[in-house]
């Protein structure tokens, strides 16, 4: 369920996102030379549509390619597009719609399907997850056009992918063999270096750090001398609860002035940032660290499952390319070239793009 609803989540933003096509658009009409074959322009300057490539023999219209296009574009976070990036962002985006083609198909051959009732609860699950209220949810439906039973349906293809890709993967398994090795190639970043537990309080002002600090001086506890009455709690900018872990590196930068300090020694006040006045004490120290294979062992077996799921869903979208029959019409758009394979959980349609057959 948790998988699903992180779907559904990616659902919303898509059905709700509003694309902005006019920088598309001109780029687009970059590749016109003025072949039939690619289009012409109609009396208004715009490119008239027509098929630009067939899968399966369903044909891909120009104008879909477009809005397909649009969406890869914005999911993928690309920015600052130019005419050269084009080729590779329309066979990416070809390979992306002949993917989600082919999933269709299959999945519709293997006879999977969810009931309305589940899809149905799975919406209602969403919508008291995601929002206030059901009604805020079904408001927000109305808000953006779309219908309460177009958008159940679209749960329910979704929910029948998901277990289609699901029961093709099967279940990932880790060994301890594979887990242990993982680890004694991952354990330096389980290593915590030497250093200290720290306290640290930061004041607006040399004066209030002057007062804190002679209060400490006087065996005041911590957080009676750096934010109770001896200073003046508005100047007071950051103050830390409980001691904190900093490595030994940090005193041979930022912390110079505490670097001689013996453990339970007031520091003299010093400046982390310019204005910031800090006072300090070393609480205990700490000595270097590595943990266990015991300790860590969970968070291996999660990681290597991630890992093995990906490369699983990844052989799983290259055999689903390779069955898509893709014929290309205008090949200006799609030069031969060798184009990576977005991995299906990334592919799945989350706005159903209309087919022209």
């Amino acid at each position: 369920m948790i998988v699903l609803m992180n779907k559904l989540r990616t659902h919303m933003r898509w059905v709700m996102l509003i694309i902005v096509l006019a920088f598309l658009l001109s780029t687009f009409l970059m590749y016109d030379s003025g072949s039939s074959r690619r289009g012409s322009r109609n009396a208004d300057g715009q490119l008239e549509d027509y098929v630009v490539a067939e899968i399966n023999g369903t044909r891909l219209m120009r104008s879909v390619l477009e809005r397909s296009v649009a969406q890869y574009v914005e999911q993928a976070g690309l920015r600052s597009l130019t005419s050269v990036d084009m080729p590779g962002i329309y066979q990416a985006t070809l390979s992306q719609y002949a993917l989600e083609q082919q999933m269709a198909r299959e999945v519709r051959d293997s006879g999977i399907t969810v009931s309305d009732a589940e899809a149905e609860q799975a919406m209602k699950d969403y919508a008291d997850q995601m929002f206030p209220t059901r009604e805020a949810f079904y408001q927000s439906l109305e808000q953006s056009g779309i219908k309460r039973d177009e958008y159940r349906k679209n749960i329910a293809q979704q929910m029948a992918t998901q277990r289609w890709v699901e029961s093709n993967i099967g279940e990932i398994a880790v060994s301890e063999d594979e887990a242990v090795a993982f680890y004694d190639s991952m354990k330096s970043f389980f290593r915590r270096p030497a250093g200290f537990m720290v306290n640290i309080a930061t004041f607006a002002s040399k004066d209030e750090a002057v007062k804190a600090r002679a209060a400490l001086l006087d065996g005041e506890l911590w957080l009676d001398a750096v934010s109770g009455d001896a200073v003046d709690k508005a100047k007071v900018k950051d103050v830390t609860g409980e001691p904190i872990f900093i490595a030994d590196s940090a005193f041979d930068s930022y912390l110079t002035p505490m670097s001689s300090d013996k453990v339970g020694a007031v520091s003299q006040i010093f400046e982390i940032m310019s204005d910031d006045f800090s006072v300090g004490v070393k609480t205990e120290r700490v000595e270097e660290t590595v943990s266990s294979y015991d300790e860590v062992s969970a968070d291996m077996r999660s990681i290597l499952q991630q890992q093995k799921g990906r490369d699983a869903v990844n052989a799983l979208s290259q055999g689903l390319l390779s069955r898509a029959k893709i014929v290309i019409l205008d090949d200006s758009l799609f030069p031969p070239q060798e184009q990576e394979v977005l991995p299906v959980t990334e592919v799945v349609s989350e706005t159903k793009i209309s087919e022209d057959k």
